[in-house]
Parts: C-alpha cells; structure tokens; sequence
C-alpha cells in the first residue's frame, strides 16, 4: 500500500495530503508515507542528515496533516505536519481515507489500514486508489470526499475558534477545489461505476441527514435495478451480543434491504481460532446472533473462515472489511473502513466516522469481466459445512492495533500550539466549563518541566486561553496533562512552521552552497552532496551514495575559480537560474512564503550574502556586487502562472513587499560596512536599491 503514496506519471509537484486513521504511528507515515509523497531520495536511517534536510524543505511548501481519533492523537511528530484529533460523539474517528493532491494530478485513497506498521506491513488489508487529473475528475466523488473531511474537521475540539492547524486544512481543501475547479468532467456512466459512501454520527440538527453506509450503498445499488438478493460479508469485529444471542441488529438492517421476491442468500466471513486439525470443530470469534438473524429473514446462510497467513504461511492478521452485494443485473462491491458493526455500518444513532468505496458493475454491459475482478479480490476461504455445530465464541475483543491505550483527556483541553520565533510560547486553548478540578501540564522531551497549572490559570482569571512562556530553542516532544490519578498527551501543532528553528547543521551551510541548491534543477541531488560532505565517511559508501559524477555535481559545477571576473559571471549565471525557479508557477501562499522564507530560501541567501559581505574584508567590492546583482535578479523575476495556481496579482502581493522588505534590510548591513567599499560600488548598489523601491 505503500507505493499508493507514489506519484502517478506526470503528476507534477506534490501540493498537499491530508490523511486520516484511527491508531496512528507517526514514524511510519513521516518516514514512509511522506517520503513518497514528497520522493524523498534519502534514507532515514542512514543519511539521517540529507533526509532531516529534504523532509524540512519540502515540507515547507506543501500541506501535509493527519485527522487521528482523539485517543491516538497526543503523539510525538515533527511539527512541519500537522496532527489533528477528532472527537466523535459515542463513537470513534474510523475512516482511512487520504487526499493526495500534485499540482497535475489528484489521488484519494480507501482503506481499511490504519497508519500503522501492522497496518501497512503485516495485516491482511484493501484499500483502492482513485486518480483524478485535468482531463478526467470525477468532481462527484471529489466534492464528496472534501465534504466529508470537512465534516470531519467539525469534530476537532475547539476548530471553532479556527487555530492555526484548522486554518491550514481548510486552506488546503480550499486550493484542490480551485486547483480542479478547472479540470473537465467526462461523460460518467458505463459497466463499471464507484462513489464514496460514509458513515458519521447522526447530527444535533435532526433536520440533517446523517451518512450511513450500509444505506447508502444500498441506494446506489437500487439505482441500478432490483434491490440485491446476495450479501458477502467480511469483518475482523461484530457486535457483542449484549444479552441477546439470537438478535444481530447489523444483520436484520442487511437482511431488510435485500430483495423479498427471491431467495436470499448471505455469507458471514468471519474470523477463527487457528488451532486444531482439519477435523476439529471450528471456534468461530463471531456471535452466533449473525446466522440466527439471518434464518429470520428467511436467508440460506454461509459461514466462511477468513485466512490467518498468506500463500508463504506468514501469519497474516485480517484487517479488512469488505462487503459484496450482487443482483441478477448487477455485482458490487464495498470496501473501507466499516466493520460490520451497527457503528460502522451506521445502523443505529450511535456511529462512527467510517468511509468506504462502492465499486458497482453492470452485468449486462461487462460481460462478466470486470464482475470477475471483483470477485477476483476476495482470497480463498474455508467453508464452515457445519455452522450449527461450529463452536461460536462471541465476537473477538478489538486487538492491539484498533485499541485506546491511553485515559481521555478531558473535553476542556481543546488544543496546544508551540509559537517559534525569537519570543518563544506554548499556548493551550482551553474549555474552562470541562475542566477537571486539579490538573497540571508538563513539557515532555529533552528540557522537561511543569509549564502549567490549574492554580496558574486560576491567578491569571480564567482565560480561554493560558500562554507560558518558552526559552529552550527547540520545542518540547509533547505536553502531557496529569489530574487526579490519570494523565494523557494534548495535540502540540506549530503556529507557523517558518519560524521554527533550522537544523543546527543548516548554519553551515555557505552562500555558494545555498546559491547551488536553489538554482538546480535537482535538489534532492544537491541535497545529497551538501549532507555526505556533513557527516562522517563511515556513513556513506561511496559506491552506493555516489549520486553522480564530480562533473554534474552541483556544488561543484558552480565552484568559484580564481579570478574576478569569472567569479562575477558564474554567481549572475547561476542567479539567473534561481530567478527561473521563482518564475515557475506556485500552488498555494505557502508554498510561495516557502520560496521566499524557507530554510533554504531567498530570503536565507541574502542572510549569507550579507554576511559574506561583512566578512570580505579585501574583497568586500566584489562581494557588494554579488549582492547587487541578487537584488536586480529578484527585481527582474517575471512570475509566469498557470491554471489552479496562484494568479500574477496574487504572486505580487506577496512577493513585491518582500521584495522591497529584503532590499531595506540589506541595505543597512551595508550602510554599516561603507568604510570598506569604493565610492563606485556604493554608487552603483544604492541604484539597484532604488530600482527595487521603485
């Protein structure tokens, strides 16, 4: 599933991906899911460094954020991506559905795993992409998926009040709808059609209907012709019996909406204790209420095992939920995130927050291809001959993976947001009406201390919102709330990701090098060569690490030579290129601050131009002109948009100020240097200025 990440063919750079899950692993989404959305050449774990720097920079310009459910959500995660926690009433945060968005192409994603490593590596799992792009955007399924995350977003406490974090996903669902608002919209109809269908809870306003899933799909199966007679049903999880064991509620909600003209058929896959022969009673971890409620509806009932390894007889754990619906006239089916719960299917008031992909085929028109490939989907199962005598031992508790591991934090701590910057503050956001009676807040990570109280808060009125200031430079892992005997991690996001503090290693970096990576067209090249220089030799094998010969090195292909003049021209030269680069379209404001303000930005390079300058000494003439002919690149960019990207009047009201910011800046750093530059040079630099005043 991991390669769903991947780009498709001429997709273009990567704008942004918002994810969601239930438990939630934050190394395997940073270091395997982002890397290959944002092609991150570098390995973690042995190029620490060149991947540290390839993640922070491209990060800078795309939006990346996870909705978690509220019980997973206090994890330790780097703060250039956002973590979200999402507070369904009586329910859970369930979906697995993630938004993949290039500046040529669009990608969602369903699945039943969640981002963990089981999930991704070891699990039986289903999940199926969805790709979009300017010539084929199935707008239906795109609108629905935004509103559903939208919906989602809702649930995240205190997004009323809009923090930063909430800003930044509406900010990004807002730029794939402009960024598609172009694209066309092709004849739909055909053998084969798919549309989302969700789960949420039943809203406060009776007046608006709530998704369900199993109706839903239902309904679109409808749409094709007589209500289906055949069910399949696969799901790790059922409901507990509670009491009675003759009654499935999910069950009679399936059976009701099957056809009551012709017999019914309905199959439970279900999962089993792996252990004895081939001739030992089955011990089915389902309730036996799925077989006696079906019976009821007049149903011919079979019971099938779900595999527990793969064809290698690794063990495999079934994770999947998938349920095919079949009529004379057509096959479907839907896989996702629900259990075949009343909760995920979204049968009773009390749901979760599920979403799932409906693939409906028309057998008249597929000749039974496409049919085939769906049933192609379902793995080989053992039938259960004798369900009557199978030994029925309830449904199965969740495992590890589906589980909350943590006490709750309470519905008063709404959110946490760590403020960089030269003043540095963490601000919790808080709900005083639903706070606990005594509680406390500590900073987690290498400088650990009390930063909070409920006494403090108290002495400063009860606010809304309780600051603390911050003097460690760098912010803390995670803040963890304590009261009474229990305790659990609040969310900490970032309330602007450019003024968090740049790898320590980063200020190594010089000028010529800095100028290098801008002006190429292959960073993650570049990137590579500045960090191998960095770190020690044994790290790096020369033969693996080697990313290209000395010659098309780009550090090296732009060395400074020995006399002046060819210096001047090869930094003008290598300028230029940096100008194209600031040409070429952008997708959204921060990808454009990004360009400017980033870790390895125009803004950075004029840094150590100037301080190159305040360090030339003997040279400073000719270091004043390098600066000189910065600023005329910079007043000589022409932005050059194009469709879904930001337009020219957008470009300019971000970058003429800046513009005009870094010119005033530079120029009193050399105003102070005056007494070291000839009378001509100073001349000269203060046209540019006003060129770029002008």
């Amino acid at each position: 599933m991991l390669d769903l990440w991947r780009s498709p063919e001429d997709a273009g750079d990567p704008v942004g991906c918002l994810a969601t899950t239930y438990t939630f692993h934050p190394g395997l989404f940073d270091e395997q899911c982002l890397a290959r959305f944002l092609e991150i050449e570098s390995e973690p774990n042995r190029e620490d460094l060149a991947f540290l720097l390839e993640r922070e920079t491209r990060l800078g310009s795309v939006y990346a954020g996870v909705l978690v459910d509220h019980t997973q959500a206090g994890v330790e995660h780097s703060l250039r991506w956002d973590v979200l926690p999402v507070r369904v009433r009586a329910g859970k945060q369930h979906a697995k559905i993630t938004l993949l968005s290039w500046t040529r192409r669009l990608r969602i994603i369903v699945a039943s795993a969640n981002l963990t490593e089981a999930g991704y590596r070891s699990n039986f799992e289903v999940a199926a992409a969805v790709d979009m792009s300017p010539d084929d955007a199935d707008f239906s399924m795109l609108g629905d998926a935004v509103t559903f995350l939208r919906r989602l977003v809702s649930f995240v406490p205190g997004a009323a009040d809009d923090p930063p974090e909430v800003q930044r996903l509406r900010a990004f669902l807002d730029q794939v709808e402009r960024q598609t608002g172009g694209w066309r919209r092709p004849r739909r109809g055909g053998k084969v059609r798919q549309q989302l269908v969700f789960t949420l809870p039943t809203p406060r306003d009776a007046a608006e209907r709530a998704p369900c899933s199993l109706e839903d799909a239902m309904a679109a199966c409808r749409k094709r012709g007589w209500s289906p007679t055949e069910a399949r049903v696969a799901s790790p999880f059922f409901d507990h019996d509670d009491g009675d064991a003759d009654h499935s509620q999910v069950t009679g909600a399936l059976c009701k909406r099957l056809g009551r003209r012709m017999t019914r058929r309905v199959t439970f896959c279900v999962p089993a204790q792996p252990d004895g022969g081939p001739s030992a009673v089955p011990r089915l971890m389902a309730p036996r209420s799925l077989v006696r409620t079906a019976e009821k509806y007049q149903a011919r009932v079979v019971v099938e095992m779900l595999p527990h390894e793969d064809h290698e007889k690794n063990s495999r754990p079934w994770h999947a939920k998938m349920l095919t619906l079949r009529a004379e006239d057509y096959s479907a089916l839907m896989i996702g995130s629900s259990n075949f719960t009343c909760a995920g299917m979204g049968v009773t008031p009390h749901r979760h927050a599920e979403a799932n992909l409906l693939t409906l085929v028309d057998r008249r028109e597929a000749y039974g291809r496409e049919a085939g490939r769906l049933e192609a989907i379902w793995p080989e199962m053992e039938v259960v001959m004798d369900p009557d005598a199978a030994e029925w031992l309830g449904a199965k508790l969740e495992e590890e993976d589906e589980q909350a591991t943590t006490a709750l934090l309470p519905l008063g701590f709404l959110s946490a947001t760590y403020r960089a910057g030269e003043v540095r503050q963490i601000i919790l956001r808080l709900d005083p009406a639903h706070l606990p009676a005594d509680w406390r807040v500590h900073a987690c990570g290498r400088d650990e201390r009390e930063l909070m109280t409920d006494a403090m808060w108290r002495e400063a009125g009860q606010p809304n919102e309780l600051v603390a200031d911050w003097d460690a430079a760098q912010p803390p892992d995670r803040l963890l709330v304590r009261w009474a005997q229990e305790e659990a991690f609040v969310p900490l996001n970032v309330e602007d990701s450019r003024s968090l503090p740049p790898p320590p290693k980063l200020e190594e970096m010089t000028a010529d090098e800095m100028l290098s990576i801008l002006a190429t067209g292959d960073p993650s090249a570049a990137f590579r060569v500045w960090a191998r220089r960095q770190q020690s030799s044994e790290l790096f094998d020369e033969n693996v690490d080697a990313a290209m010969p000395p010659d098309l090195d780009p550090l090296r292909r732009y060395g400074l030579e020995a006399t002046f003049l060819h210096r001047i021209r090869l930094r003008a030269r290598v300028l230029g290129q940096v100008r194209a680069n600031l040409e070429q379209p952008v997708w959204s404001r921060q990808a454009l601050e990004w360009r400017l303000r980033g870790l390895i930005g125009v803004e950075q390079l004029g840094v150590r131009l100037a301080r190159e300058l305040a360090e030339a000494g003997s040279a400073a003439d000719e270091a004043l002109l390098t600066l000189a002919d910065f600023l005329i690149v910079l007043g000589e960019v022409n932005y050059r948009p194009t469709d879904g990207a930001l337009s020219k009047d957008q470009f300019d009201e971000l970058f003429r100020p800046f513009l005009l910011q870094i010119a005033d800046r530079l120029n009193r750093q050399v105003n102070a240097q005056r007494d070291s530059l000839s009378v001509d040079v100073i001349g000269f630099w203060e046209r540019v200025v006003g060129r770029c005043r002008s």
